[in-house]
């Protein structure tokens, strides 16, 4: 048993250690080397993230007046200089572009102090509120040029977003010589984190090695730069090189792990963390809540939530939409609209996820309810909002809202989204419409294997398994490779069918994709070949299978009782309950009836010394 993880310092106490974790050891696992769809927040400790772009209608310069010039007697004659530390004050007293501008024609008619200084001054506080036309036309005009200017350029295009003219600025930067610093570095490695160029980030490493610039800083700039591009291990080997580690470096490799669904690393890391004396904030806490959501992780998600979310998720809507998310995830519904109910402020994500959040556990009419009121509130309506309320209109199976919602896709013009349209077409196979799903499927211009496997499952489950068959080949057709849940909705066709022929192909395609691993394609075979009357190629695979649970269980079972094997079946049965997974009335019944003996069922009691 692990003994209680305590910070003093956070007021920080688990009275139980998070799910998975072994303090001795760090377990090396295989990472996959998959970019990740969205960028890690994680660096609010050395970057601005609260600031907001202004307008980007740019302003022309313009010259004042003398007698407009602010008055600054009090600080410099203006027969001379600026100290430059005066300067830089002026600089940061400045809070618009009016300031600014004023400033700048004062301090550029008035004083003699190094043009370089200024201008970089000049740039960085243009950079500040957004006027990258202004900050370039200073940058053009300079005679001279240091790494200062140079990385306030190239920080400002990035912060906004221009990646291209960042990096064609970069490229100047490469033609002029001039040394890089370490803030520089920062920013082009962040350049080439949002661009997922990992082949320019594994050069820009190899500077930062030859050239000793191994800080904090740069160093949790590469972990996230690796992270993003999809290189876990190579994230972790820069993590564990560190000489030393703040809380963005640890919430960096945190939310990495954790956005690549490497939850047992989540947990790991954070309790190092904690043993190392540092508090996680508000991103640390929001990815622990993410894994303990995927992980069902319930308990420990509740004592994050008490000790650190607590006296802060009032307050911060992503910490808010973190709780309402885990909750929700972990199936404790009630609990995830009462921490949405106490959030003073929510955005449209804390509404998609209490939406989403009922649509999973169930609640589709208290999903739609949520759904009106987010409308009548003006609330803007993303595609991951559609995607949740046709999700919560299949639950309960109400096609005319989901008609309805079809409708307004189709005003909105956002049918060609992929996700969208495959929902529609799980609705639509929920609710009993084949005709309506597979009109949605025909007119979809991208089908990726879920479009597909939604609509061979809905084939199967309506009664129309030849029709399944055919989007099984017209799927392959076009490319898209199969996967367990294809497979397996596939052979229930077959099952149905009593088609072995067909049913043995896809047996092939299953063993070549490597699926076989996967308990439902390994159950729905054995459905499959029993409905066919080929007990021997169930009874291999049900025996070849490395996992087995209560439907593989069963199949097997009933395969046996419908092809008379009575005597198999009841064996099975024992060795099912001397595994520990209970026998249901539904395979005792099936068997006995199965077996013409219905009528004496003590005969086969699972507690008989014979089996």
């Amino acid at each position: 048993m692990l003994p209680t993880i305590t910070l003093i310092s956070s007021n920080l106490c688990f009275q139980s250690p998070p799910p998975f974790i072994d303090i001795h050891t760090h377990t090396s696992l295989n990472h996959t080397h998959k970019p990740l769809k969205k960028p890690i927040n994680t660096f609010s400790a050395h970057e601005d993230h609260g600031f907001r772009c202004f307008s980007a209608n740019y302003d022309d310069y313009q010259t004042y007046p003398d007698d407009k010039i602010p008055s600054c007697s009090d600080k410099f004659n203006r027969s001379n200089a600026f100290e430059d530390t005066t300067l830089d004050n002026l600089f940061r007293t400045c809070t618009s572009i009016k300031d600014i501008k004023r400033l700048h024609v004062v301090v550029a008619k008035y004083c003699g102090n190094s043009k370089l200084f200024l201008d970089n001054n000049l740039i960085s506080m243009y950079v500040k509120i957004g006027r990258l036309t202004d900050a370039r036309k200073v940058f053009d005009q300079m005679l001279e040029r240091n790494v200062v200017s140079w990385t306030a350029m190239l920080g400002g295009y990035l912060k906004y977003g221009f990646e291209e003219e960042c990096l064609r600025l970069f490229m100047d930067f490469v033609e002029c010589g001039i040394q890089a610093n370490s803030k520089t570095l920062v920013c082009l490695l962040n350049l080439c984190s949002e661009r997922v160029d990992f082949e320019l980030g594994k050069q820009l490493h190899g500077y930062v090695l030859k050239g000793s610039f191994g800080n904090l800083i740069v160093e949790s700039a590469l972990v996230y730069f690796y992270a993003q591009c999809g290189h876990l291990d190579e994230a972790f080997r820069v993590f564990d090189r560190m000489r030393e580690y703040d809380v963005v470096c640890w919430t960096t490799i945190i939310t990495a792990c954790s956005q690549h669904g490497r939850t047992k690393d989540v947990f790991l890391l954070f309790t190092n963390m904690l043993s190392d004396g540092f508090a996680p904030n508000e991103f640390t806490a929001c990815s622990m809540l993410k894994a303990c959501g995927e992980e069902k992780a319930l308990k420990f998600g509740k004592q994050l939530h008490g000790t650190i979310v607590k006296k802060l998720f009032r307050n911060d809507v992503f910490l808010g939409t973190s709780l309402v998310d885990m909750y929700a995830k972990c199936g404790v519904i009630e609990d995830s609209r009462i921490v949405f109910d106490g959030m003073r402020r929510r955005n449209m994500v804390t509404w998609t996820c209490i939406i989403a959040g009922y649509a999973r556990n169930n609640h589709g009419e208290e999903a739609i309810n949520l759904f009106r009121v987010m409308k009548r509130r003006k609330i803007f309506v993303n595609k991951l909002t559609m995607v949740s309320m046709i999700r919560a209109c299949g639950t309960i199976k109400a096609l005319h809202t989901g008609k309805e919602l079809h409708a307004q896709i189709l005003k909105n013009h956002i049918q060609d989204n992929m996700y969208i349209s495959s929902t529609l077409v799980w609705l639509y196979c929920k609710c009993g419409c084949y005709s309506y799903a597979n009109n949605v499927l025909q007119n979809m211009t991208f089908r990726d294997v879920v479009s597909w496997t939604a609509m061979i499952s809905g084939c199967a489950r309506l009664g129309h398994e030849s029709e399944a068959l055919e989007f099984l080949k017209e799927m392959v057709g076009e490319g898209v490779v199969p996967n367990p849940f294809t497979f397996s909705s596939a052979l229930k066709a077959c099952a149905k069918l009593e088609n072995i022929w067909h049913g043995k192909l896809i047996h092939s395609s299953a063993t070549k994709s490597h699926a076989m691993s996967n308990v439902y394609v390994g159950s729905a075979l054995i459905n499959m070949y029993s409905k066919c009357g080929y007990v021997e190629d169930a009874i291999d695979v049900f025996e070849s299978m490395p996992e087995k649970n209560l439907v593989s269980w069963k199949a097997m079972i009933v395969g046996y009782a419908k092809n008379g094997l009575c005597r198999e079946a009841m064996k099975l049965m024992y060795q099912m309950e001397a595994q520990g997974i209970e026998v249901d009335d539904y395979i005792l019944a099936t068997v006995l009836t199965a077996c013409g003996d219905f009528e004496h069922p003590a005969k086969y009691s699972l507690r008989s010394d014979d089996p």
